[in-house]
């Protein structure tokens, strides 16, 4: 019974997540530059929020609701098989540039958003 409770937390925080995914997509799409800020954007904010939900998660575990937003709302919201796409086709099309300014960019700065997102949750409580 707790499975299915967890399969169902997972499922309404992915629909939450992929909603929030698809509307920043529609408001940042990719520009002239081929720069995909859509899902740069979301895969930042995911770490920005993985982050506060760990945070929150370390001082007031439950599980429900760690399921619900980490593996739910986080999962459902960032993207690595469009990061990895779009970073496919950088590289065959030459654009070494954009690739690695977008690869190392979204790795440098999501780990940064994590820890904002961490620190924020630490220094509020």
């Amino acid at each position: 019974m707790k499975l299915v409770k967890e399969i169902i937390l997972v499922f309404l925080g992915g629909g939450i997540g992929c909603s929030i995914r698809f509307i920043i997509s529609k408001i940042n799409p990719t520009n002239s530059n081929g720069f995909p800020w859509g899902t740069f954007i979301v895969n930042l904010l995911g770490c920005f929020l993985i982050g506060i939900f760990m945070s929150w998660a370390i001082k007031n575990y439950r599980s429900e609701w760690l399921i619900f937003l980490t593996v739910g709302v986080c999962g459902g919201l960032t993207t690595f098989s469009a990061f990895s796409h779009e970073s496919f086709f950088m590289v065959k099309n030459g654009n070494w540039i954009l690739f690695f300014s977008y690869t190392i960019s979204s790795f440098i700065i999501g780990l940064l958003m994590i820890r904002l997102g961490y620190g924020l949750l630490n220094t509020i409580n």
